[in-house]
Parts: C-alpha cells; structure tokens; sequence
C-alpha cells in the first residue's frame, strides 16, 4: 500500500493523484500509518512540498498528528534558514496544536516523529521552538510553558528568544511561581541562558518579592560575561523601586553605569518614578532635571505625580515652570493634574499662567474637559469678568463638552454677587429647561442675594420653589434666610426657619447659631440668645468671637458692661480665646456707660495679652482719652498708630469731631476736621452731619449753613439727618414759621420723614402750642408718614405737664387704637404724670395694662423663692426717676411690684438710710410705709433716703 501510494506520488502527474486516490479499493484499505510510512520514505522527505500537495487531497481522518510532525520536520530539515522562513512548517504545527487535546501529547508526535527519520541537524529545534510559538500565538502560555519543560526534560533545546518570551507570557498572566520554577529548571539543565531569558527571569523573581535573588540573577549573568543592555538591569531597579527600595535601584544604577552600560530612557524614569512612590519629591525633581539634559522625557504618571507634589507643597512657581518645561519636549502630565494645577493658579491670582497652561493643554493634544473649563468659568466669575465667563461657556458648549451644574452654578452666584437677579434667576431657569437638576448650592446665591436687598418675599418664594423641585435645603440656604429675617427684627420668622432646618436634618453650624444669636442681641432679647448659645456649646460647636462680640454688646446694652466683663472672665477661666472684636466691644461698653477708667482697663489687658489692636479699637479708646482729655494719652495712642501703620479713617476722625463737639470746643472739632483732609480722609455726609449738628447745637447756624453749601457743591448731597439739624436748631430757638418752611422744602424734596415731623412736634409743644403740634401730628399722616410713640408722648407729656390729663389718655388710647405699642419711656411718663397729679387709680391701670401685656419680658415671672424678677421691674420703671433726681431722707415714693399670688409687706427699720420689706401680710399701716395689694400688684408708699436704690437680700427687698 505505501509503494502503491509512493508512485502515485512521485511518479504520476498531480492532476491524476484525485482519481487515483479515488480508486475503490485504495480507499477502502488506505489508513493513517500508511500515509506517516510514505513520508519518512526518502523522495518524500527531499520534497516536503509535494508531499503537503499530497496530503491536501486526503480526508483529515487519514493525517495523524505525526504526519503532521514529519511533514514539518520536513519543511524544516529541507531549509537550513530560519523558522520564519520556513511559515509552511509553522502552519503545519499550528495545525498540530489544533488536532492534539494537550501540550504533552503534541510534544511526543513531535518526539516520535524525529525518530522516525533523520533530518537536517537544528530541524527538532526548530520545530519545538515553533510548536511553543503556537501555543503563544493562541494565547496559550500553560501550554506553551509544558514544551519548555519536555523540551528540558528530553534534551531539546529551544532557541532562547522563544525561551524567554513563555517566561513572560507567564508573568504577564500572574504565573511568577510557575515562571520561577521554569527559570530554576532552565539553570539545572545548564540552559544556555542569554539576556533576555536572565531579563525573564529576574522579572519572575522580582514579581515574587524575592528582591535579593533577583539581584543575585543580575550578578550571576554579570559573572558569567553574558552581553548585556540597560533592559535587565532597568527590570531589576523597577522591582526594587515598586517595593520602596529606591537608595538599591540608584546603587544598580551605578553599577550598570560603572560597567560601561549606557543608562537609557526607562532607566530614569524608573528612578523618578520611585521616587515619587516614596513621596521624595527634591529626589524626583532632582533625577527629572538629569533626565532632561539628556532629553529624556518622564513618563505622565511621573509628570503629573511631580505636579501635585509641588502644587500640594504650596510650591506653584516650580510647578508651573515644570509644566512649561514639559511642555517644551513635547509631554504633558494627565488631565487631573493639569485641572488641579490651574485651579491652583485661579486660587492663588495667578490668571495668566493659568490661562497658558490651558492654551499648552489644548495646543499638545490635551483635550479640556468639564472640569478644566469648570474651573476657568469660576475664576472668571470671581474676577467678575462676567463677559468672558459666558464667552467660555459658549466655547464648552460648542465643543460639545457635557454641560454640568458647576459652572452654572458659578455663574449664578456671580451675577447674584453684582446683584444682577434677573440675569441669574434666566440662568437658573435654563438650568432646568437643558434637563439638568438645580442643586442647594443654585438656589442658595439667589436667595442669599435677595435676603441681602431685604427682598425677603421672593427669597421665601425661591425656597417654597426648591420644596417643589425636590431640592433640599442646606444649612446655607437656611442661613442665609434666617439672615435675612433678622437683619429684618423678624425673629418670630427666624425662629421658625431655624426649627424648620432642625426638623429637615438640616445641622445648623457655628454661623448659622451666630446669626440667631446676633439677631437676638440686636432685639435685645438677652435672654434668648443666651439660650441659643447653651444650645451651639451642647450641640459640640465652638463658639467664636462673632458669637461673643455680640453677646457682649448685648449685655452692656441691657445689663451693664459689669455684666458683661463677669461674661468675659468666665470665658477666660474656661480658655476661651477673645480677639479684638470681643474685648473693642468690651471697651466701648465702658466707653458708653462713661467708665472711662475700666476702658483703659481692657485696653491695657489687650496691649498685655498681645491682641492685635486694629481701627476701630483704637478709635473707641482715643474716644475715651478725649472724655478724659487725657492729653499725653492721645499723643501716645496717636504715635502708636502711626508706628503700627494704621490708618485713621473718615469713622476715626467723625468721632473725635464729636467728642470735641459734645464738649462745645468748636474749635477743636474744627482743627480734627483739617487734620482729617490733611491725612486724606474726605468728609462724608456723617461727618459733615455731625459737625452741623453741634453747630446748630451751639448756635453757630451761619457757620453751619456754609458747610451745608459745601456739601452741595461738593460730591456730598444732605440728607435728611443733616436737615433735621436745622429743623432742630428753628424749633428750639421757637422760629417755628421759619421750621415749617424748612420742612415744606423738605416735604418738596422727599427728605421729610417721622423724625423730621416729630422735631416740628417738639418745638411747637416747646413754645405752648399744643394744638398746633397736634394738628401737625393729623398733618404728618396725610403726608403719608405715621406718627410713632415718640410724636404722641411729646405731645402727652406736654397735656401731663399742663395738668390735661383727660386729653393726655384721649391720645394715648389713640395710639393704642392705631397699633403703635408704647415703649417704656411711654409708660413712665403717664405713670410718673398720674402720681404727681395724685391719680394713682389711673397710674395703677396704666401699669396693670403694660404688666399684662407683659411688655417688660416675655418670660413667665415666679415670685416663690426669689424676688430677683421684682428687682428688675423696679429697676426698669423707676430707673430714670431714681437716677434723676436726690430723694431727701421722709420723701414719700409711691413702688408698684407684680405679683402673682396674695402677698403682705412688714417694713423694718434697720438704720437710718436702710429699709426692709418683708413680704407677710396683705395689708400693715404703718408709720413708715402704707402697704396694699390689688389683684396682681403690691402697692408701697414708703419715705425714703438720698441715694435711693434696690438690692435684693434672701426673699428681702432693701430701699437704700
């Protein structure tokens, strides 16, 4: 069969071999041996290629594995070149791969097939190294790994390139135990080993951590005069370098160096990329600058790495040139560190290196994303350069860059910022009509800004809006509406926003509790904003000088600056640090109450403590020296300025005009006035206002009006204050026809107003003509300013002082008819009047009225166990009269006390300046003091001393 077979092919035409091979009984009897005899036949294996013709034409089922194997062997044997130039040979053995199910059963047809026949010396070298090439080819490495190892074990060497390359396609897919393992056989057989396999192989070992084998691989290859390039060593240093050991990858670096080896490219940028692994940034700087004398090039993760290390470091001069640089050679790091980079730029005011980075970026291929033009659109907003922020944003767009909510939001807050809210309100809309959904932080500028104009309606209209789109409040929008609402004195509104927020797990922060405390101290409601204050310190919020300042100057308002330093010492003692707003505020409390000398206290405790002093604390402690005329104080405060570099300001040099003036020393205040041009402060309208007042104040009304003129010639207009000087100046001196002249011109120029109305008021009631102030009172409300509590009690006061008390309370119940509430110097002179008139029953109303409308405090008063509450309501109502005037020892004084509960008075004498009435019994006649209670007051008509005053001892109160 295989003779038959023998001479069909090589003794008949191929174009007869298809009907040949068809015969009958060659078909049936044909088998696979067969055709593996015809190719070890001698003519067959000096014609591989008419022998694969051959086998072109036979049925699969009839080319065995070794027919595969001898045909290629064949191919082999026949060209003594190359495997590459023998791609028959390949194709065959690809073939080979396909047909056998595992590496070990294509090795031994391989094996058997060279035993069959003897070929060309190379031929099984190269047909193994083909066979493990195919297995590579289809992504095989296991397999093509098991050949290397036949290969070893039988005693075929494999060309080395090949060698290497299973070791890597190993590595490659994490296989560094079997690649190892490989390696150490290769060493056993005493595979001749080249450069690439010692490459292979060290990079197995450093994947395996085994650091210090590696190295010895590198000595060995050294050792044994293996010709070498800077690629083993560059593996080496990357294995030392990815495990932190970067002193031992300079030290190979220098030996490869010392051994004539040429470090390259990979060779630096391995070190530096070391470097930046062990965050030595001066190191990778320093090996970058060697880098580039050579003109090499970092890679990007090593270029960007370098640039946020410098741009966190605060370094931005060395970041920006090693960007410029870089870009020089062509290299630009990644788009997050270019991004965080120009924002750092845009952060630190340095614009123009900002925008040529970003020109550097889009001229290098770097293409921009949101994020950069997100960040340039923001800074263009903070620079207000609104124009160019929109050119930007149309450039995004019309690269079809995705369009996010950030630099919508960027500009939203910068035309809010220049108040411009309808352009921001047409940007918010547009937000929602591009499908992009409005955040906290869109709505928050819009509505900050509208709390700032005191537009509070739309402000809430925006927030109700933000309820409707799903859009949750932050603790910005809060506060900036609960700002609002205090600056408005609406608390009642505030409160409820604050609660809202609470309620909303929306957490309130430090700023937002300082805004609800301030709002509280500017309504005086101490008691309130010290609560809010227990509530920031419990919550685990620090409280800071904004929250003192204002607790502070509240309590110097209301209770005393006393009270307010024991405040400032119980801080201290628990380590709280003030600042020159908490303790200028101190100071001005003195300052105010005149306690001049405790404000030289504060001044001096600052100065000791090293608090920075700025303006305005050393405008309210020159104010104080003035008062004092502490002339040598001035000099120095004044010296000490100029030392320190500040400047006084148009505020500095108002109040130093109106100390002197206060005092009636014109000529001084006029002499602060050249002092102030001289420094180059200008007047403005408080300033000349102030000097205008006391001018008139003094009777100076020529020298008045001159500055008036200089007002109107200069780029200052009068407002209605400095008119009102004038007014003032006409109705005291009663030239009334004269002040009503004034005020028509005044009406005329929309500068009339409730005060202006009320100093007419007061002039025609100090002339007598109390119908004529009512009749301008009736008149003040058809020029559509309403008459408040000040233009009724001057008219009431002057019925009272008259003895007209019945028209007195037909104007008081007027006012309470038009929903003016009386404030307390109200009450006092009705109840004060009513007494000297011998009226108590009206004077007891009065009272009776106030106390239920619990004017004095919206805190329920308990008497049981303290008459602290009582003390303060004395206080309050008999403050001005007991400060105002000596009682000589037997003046009777007539105290009303709130009660809640059935009380009785026993007076005791304890001395002669000192009284003490013990509350038991309803009712005590006594020599001394007439007692009685009615409904909810305890009336006490008692003698009293000089230096009247209330303390409070126990449940006893004492009448000095």
């Amino acid at each position: 069969m295989v003779k038959l077979l023998a001479d069909i092919l090589h003794h008949t035409a191929p174009s007869t071999w298809p009907s040949a091979l068809a015969a009958p009984l060659l078909r049936q009897r044909l088998a696979p041996a067969h055709v593996s005899s015809l190719l070890v036949h001698p003519a067959s294996l000096r014609r591989p290629d008419l022998s694969r013709r051959f086998l072109l034409l036979l049925p699969s089922h009839l080319v065995s594995p070794v027919s595969l194997s001898l045909l290629a062997l064949s191919f082999l044997s026949s060209s003594p070149s190359s495997p590459a130039s023998s791609p028959h040979a390949a194709s065959l053995l690809l073939s080979l791969v396909s047909s056998t199910p595992s590496a070990s059963s294509s090795f031994s047809s391989l094996s058997h097939a060279n035993a069959l026949a003897t070929f060309r010396p190379g031929a099984a070298t190269a047909a193994i190294t083909l066979l493990a090439s195919s297995y590579l080819q289809l992504r095989r490495a296991r397999d093509a790994a098991d050949v290397l190892h036949l290969s070893l074990s039988s005693g075929i060497a494999m060309k080395q390139y090949t060698a290497s390359q299973i070791l890597f396609a190993l590595i490659k897919i994490r296989q560094f135990a079997l690649a190892r393992g490989l390696f150490d056989e290769m060493l056993q057989c005493k595979f001749p080993l080249d450069e690439y396999v010692y490459t292979a192989g060290i990079r197995a070992y450093c994947e395996i951590r085994n650091l210090d084998s590696a190295r010895g691989l590198l000595a060995r290859m050294e050792s044994k005069g293996v010709k070498s390039s800077a690629v083993p060593y560059n593996v080496l240093m990357y294995g030392l370098c990815r495990n932190n050991r970067v002193l031992e990858a300079v030290e190979v670096k220098n030996s490869m160096v010392g051994r004539g080896i040429v470090a390259d490219e990979v060779t630096y940028r391995t070190l530096v990329y070391g470097f930046c692994r062990t965050e030595e940034l001066e190191m990778a700087l320093k090996m970058t600058d060697d880098m580039l004398s050579l003109h090499f090039v970092p890679s990007e993760a090593s270029c960007s790495f370098m640039l946020d290390g410098l741009r966190k470091r605060g370094h931005i001069d060395k970041a920006f040139r090693l960007a410029c640089h870089l870009g020089e050679l062509g290299m630009v790091p990644n788009l997050f560190a270019c991004n965080a980079l120009i924002d750092e730029l845009c952060k630190n005011g340095r614009f123009r290196e900002a925008e040529r980075l970003f020109r550097g970026m889009t001229n290098r291929g770097l293409e921009p994303n949101e994020v950069t033009y997100a960040i340039l659109i923001h800074s263009l907003c903070k620079r207000g350069m609104m124009d160019d922020a929109l050119c930007m944003f149309d450039r995004m767009r019309e690269k079809g860059i995705s369009v996010t909510v950030y630099p919508y939001n960027s500009l939203i807050n910068a035309y809010c910022q220049h108040d411009d809210f309808h352009q921001a309100r047409g940007l918010l809309n547009e937000m929602v009509e591009k499908g992009l959904t409005p955040s906290a932080a869109s709505y928050s500028p819009l509505i900050a800004g509208l709390c700032r104009k005191r537009d509070l309606a739309s402000a809430m209209e925006l927030h109700r809006e933000m309820a409707r789109n799903d859009v949750s409040g932050n603790v910005y929008t809060f506060t900036a509406l609960i700002s609002g609402f205090c600056k408005d004195g609406n608390m009642d509104e505030a409160a409820r926003l604050f609660d809202k927020m609470i309620d909303s797990s929306v957490v309130p922060n430090e700023v937002t509790f300082n805004v609800m405390i301030e709002g509280y101290c500017h309504v005086g409601n101490v008691r309130k904003a010290f609560q809010l204050y227990d509530q920031m310190v419990d919550r685990g919020l620090t409280p800071d000088n904004y929250t003192y300042r204002s607790l502070i100057s509240v309590l110097c308002l209301t209770l005393g600056a006393m009270k307010a330093k024991e405040f400032i010492d119980d801080l201290e003692n628990n380590c709280a640090v003030l600042n020159n707003f908490s303790l200028t505020a101190l100071m001005h409390g003195f300052c105010k109450e005149g306690r001049l000398t405790e404000t030289y206290h504060v001044w001096d405790e600052m100065r000791a403590r090293g608090v920075k002093i700025d303006l305005i604390s050393f405008t309210v402690i020159v104010y104080a020296a003035l008062k004092l005329h502490d002339r040598e104080k001035i000099s120095v405060l004044l010296r000490e300025m100029k030392e320190k570099g500040v400047k006084p300001d148009n505020v500095f040099h108002t109040c130093m005009i109106d100390v002197h003036s206060k005092e009636e020393n014109i000529v001084q205040a006029l002499n602060c006035w050249d002092k102030m041009i001289a420094d180059g402060c200008s007047p403005n309208v408080v300033t000349y206002t102030v000097l205008i007042n006391h001018l008139c104040k003094s009777g100076y009304l020529s020298s008045a009006e001159i500055l008036c003129k200089e007002m109107l010639a200069g780029r200052f207009l009068p407002n209605s204050f400095t008119y009102n000087c004038f007014l003032d100046y006409l109705a005291n001196e009663g030239e009334l026809e004269k002040a009503k002249v004034l005020h028509t011109a005044m009406l005329e120029s929309c500068l009339a107003n409730t005060v202006t109305f009320n100093t007419l008021i007061k002039g025609f009631c100090k002339a007598g003509q109390i119908q004529g102030a009512i009749d301008l009172m009736q008149k003040n409300a058809e020029s559509g300013f309403f008459p408040d509590c000040i233009s009724y009690c001057t008219i009431i006061n002057e019925l009272c002082k008259v003895g007209d008390t019945n028209k007195a309370f037909e104007l008081w119940n007027e006012m309470l008819y038009k929903g003016l509430k009386p404030d307390i110097v109200a009450y006092n002179i009705l109840i004060r009047w009513c007494n000297i008139h011998g009226e108590f029953g009206k004077g007891l109303g009065i009272y009776s009225y106030m106390v239920n409308l619990k004017y004095e405090d919206d805190t329920p008063v308990n008497h049981k166990g303290s008459g602290r509450k009582v003390i303060e309501k004395l206080h309050q109502i008999y403050a001005a009269e007991l400060a105002n005037k000596d009682f000589a020892y037997g003046d009777w004084i007539t105290l009303f006390i709130e009660c809640d509960i059935l009380l009785h008075a026993t007076l005791k004498r304890q001395s002669p300046r000192i009284f003490t009435v013990t509350c038991t019994a309803a009712e005590l006649p006594g020599s001394q003091c007439t007692c009685f209670f009615t409904g909810k007051q305890l009336v006490l008509r008692l003698k009293t001393c000089n230096n009247t005053g209330i303390l409070l001892e126990g449940n006893c109160w004492k009448f000095r």
